[in-house]
């Protein structure tokens, strides 16, 4: 018997030190083989076996930019301090209770080692790597014992399935190609007692704390003076942080402590540019995912319609099989925006989708693929959602398309684009959508010539603006307080978003004069404002007046009267350069404030103002350069102007056609449009009205 455990006590003795020598082998070998026969002999436990098989199969598939090679130790120092002082305020006041005041002092003295002429850095990794090369075998047994202990133990992950564990819990990485990896360890040692999920009343709480959490931490150090990313540490100070940065860094944190997120983006907007990344968090009291940003607010207040947003996709670990990425052909191309091959569309999740199909009897390619493209001021189009082609049929279908969006049917080729189809738009009448022409539209092969006065619709938030306005008044008065004031004009119209002079009712000699918005909206949004006086007068606080806008050849008469009128400048010259009414700026307004004053040094005479509300900006600008297009199969340039008012002319343009006006100069916001009896309509101004 003795003989028998003796026995047993050296196999035991062995077994440790061979695992004991293999996990020390595990911290220096890159073999993945090393993970799996750590869950199959060291750690034998099947499910973590099969998850970290799930990692290792989908690796291949993933890749980074950037990574962090060497890190100052001053930097990982001061990152230490804060933690440890976001410990301490949150131990003491709770963690959005924290006082502003004692949060600025604070930030004064640490403020110090970032304002060194030279801060702590990073060294990061330049070039482009496959995770599979990056990612170490103890770096994966590290992550899956804390997947799994989270998820195992956490109150809102103990109930997720195992397939939607290893989707939303398990991964490193929540955006392919993002970089910075760190492993959800380390992020569960950070911030598992700060955001203390399991004593969080809901799941709204647990991102309430996070979102504080990441608040303090910038708060108590400032703005960052480093001169590049810095992955972790970048979430410790104020800076330019992406929608991208935010996302990950929210995702990434939530899972190590156990909570079930994504990241998803959405592919563009239908009226704006750009694309946008946020999150979606499982709840499993309700059984769904809640959408919201990081940082700035909570699940379920996202609004897809407000912007309208194309195409939602959702970032997963794991390989989709019915991606662009695997159902081209061989030598097809695939669209920057849609070839990743870890993406699902779940716009269905958020938004009613529509199921159409379209023919493709013009179609003479091998490609598996087609696209449902929008229009994109960068580049022209963007495609947002794809379809596979049936040869038998000769046809396509598409199955999340949206309504109220104007559609550019495309295939891709080793050239770039080729349309097969009229841009149309679909409505929903009774649950059938329906493919609609672009009205105005025909095969005309006349020229004409095109007066264009703007590039983009105006918002009907700018039109709101500008209505507010209506009620406001011009006053004039011989004291400072206005306690008597003559009324020299009333606004009775709302300003269009142009320039434009009002001749006063009344004139006089003063020294105040005033414009008080209506009591029933004391905003002044007037974002360029000047007081007109007559240059026979002789004033000397003069400048040149600026001349009012012409949106047509018939207005370039008013140029000349120009020249006989001054503006007057305020008492404080300085305050004419900065102050928002003065700046020349369309796009700022003292709209904070009810009124504006024009302080003079003796009572002189205003005859008149020329004003504009408040406006995106969006109309003709003289000295910008502008191109013309117009849809036929693909955008036709028909040439570039430079606008000497704030109108521009095109001679000899195809007529009847979808146009888009390109300004090269400046500005983001375009939107294509056609002509009707010599006027402008915008396609989501006044042709798309249905967003069902």
């Amino acid at each position: 018997m003795k003989t028998s455990k003796s026995f047993l006590a050296i196999i035991v003795v062995i077994f440790a030190i061979f695992a004991l020598i293999m996990q020390i082998g595990l911290q220096k070998s890159d073999s993945k083989n090393d993970v799996l026969f750590h869950y199959t002999h060291i750690d034998p436990d099947s499910q973590k076996l099969s998850a970290a098989k799930f990692l290792l199969a989908n690796l291949p598939y993933h890749y980074s930019s950037r990574n962090i090679a060497t890190v100052d130790p001053r930097l990982e120092e001061w990152r230490r301090e804060t933690d440890l002082l976001l410990h301490n305020l949150q131990e003491k006041y709770g963690y959005d209770k924290i006082p502003r005041n004692l949060i600025d002092s604070i930030r004064t003295v640490r403020d110090s080692l970032l304002r060194e002429s030279t801060p702590p850095e990073v060294t990061l990794t330049t070039a482009i790597q496959c995770d599979s090369s990056l990612i170490t075998a103890a770096f994966l047994i590290r992550h899956i014992d804390n997947a799994f202990k989270v998820w195992r133990t956490g109150r809102f992950s103990k109930n997720l399935s195992f397939d939607d564990f290893k989707e939303y819990i398990l991964p490193y990485t929540s955006l392919r190609h993002y970089g910075f990896i760190t492993n959800g360890s380390h992020l569960n040692n950070l911030f598992s007692v700060p955001l203390s999920p399991d004593s969080a009343a809901n799941l709204t709480e647990v991102i309430n704390r996070y979102n504080h959490t990441i608040c303090v931490q910038r708060n108590l150090n400032g703005p960052t003076r480093r001169t590049r990313p810095s992955g972790l540490y970048d979430l410790y100070v104020h800076g330019i942080h992406e929608c991208t940065d935010i996302a990950v860094w929210n995702c990434n944190i939530l899972r190590s402590i156990g909570i079930p997120t994504v990241v998803e983006n959405v592919v563009g907007y239908r009226d704006l540019t750009g694309r946008h990344y946020h999150c979606s968090v499982y709840d499993p009291d309700s059984n769904k995912w809640h959408p919201y940003n990081p940082e700035s607010s909570l699940p379920g207040r996202f609004d897809f319609q407000n912007p309208v947003s194309l195409n939602v996709y959702r970032h997963l670990f794991s390989a989709q099989k019915n991606t662009p990425y695997f159902l081209k052909s061989s030598n097809e191309p695939i669209p920057s925006e849609l070839s990743n091959p870890c993406i699902k569309d779940v716009t269905s999740h958020y938004v009613k989708v529509c199921k159409i199909t379209i023919p493709l009897d013009t179609i003479n390619t091998e490609n598996h693929l087609a696209y449902l493209a929008t229009f994109s001021a960068n580049g022209g189009i963007k495609p947002t959602t794809w379809g596979v082609i049936d040869t038998k049929t000769k046809s396509i279908t598409f199955e999340n398309a949206l309504a109220g969006v104007l559609y550019i049917p495309v295939y891709y080729t080793r050239n770039g684009y080729d349309s097969f189809f009229m841009p149309f738009y679909l409505t929903v009448d009774s649950g059938t959508p329906e493919i609609n022409e672009i009205p105005y539209i025909d095969n005309d092969t006349a020229l004409e010539s095109l007066i264009l006065t703007r590039k983009f619709p105006r918002k009907e938030s700018m039109k709101r603006v500008s209505e507010g306005l209506v009620g406001g008044r011009f006053l004039a008065s011989e004291s400072h307080d206005f306690s008597k004031a003559e009324v020299l004009y009333t606004i009775e119209e709302a300003p269009l978003p142009q320039l434009k002079e009002y001749k006063f009712n009344k004139r006089g000699k003063f020294q105040y004069y005033r414009f008080q918005s209506p009591d029933n909206n004391p905003h002044a949004n007037i974002s360029h404002l000047e007081w007109i006086a007559d240059n026979s007068r002789g004033y000397n606080n003069t400048a040149k007046a600026t001349r009012v806008h012409c949106l047509a050849p018939s207005d370039t008469a008013k140029v000349q009267s120009n020249l006989t009128f001054v503006k007057l400048l305020d008492k404080d010259r300085n305050r004419m350069t900065w102050a928002t009414e003065y700046d020349g700026n369309m796009q700022t307004d003292p709209g904070a404030y009810p009124n504006i004053t024009l302080t003079l040094d003796e009572p002189q005479e205003v005859i008149a103002v020329r004003l504009a509300p408040l406006n995106a900006d969006n109309g003709i600008k003289s000295g910008c350069r502008y191109e013309l297009f117009y849809w036929s199969d693909g955008w036709q340039s028909c040439g570039i102007k430079t606008a000497t008012y704030e109108y521009i002319e095109f001679e000899n343009v195809p007529r009847g056609k979808l146009y888009w006006l390109k300004n090269h100069t400046e500005g983001k916001e375009e939107m294509p449009f056609i002509m009707e009896n010599g006027k402008q309509k915008f396609i989501y101004d006044e042709i798309i009205n249905e967003t069902e």
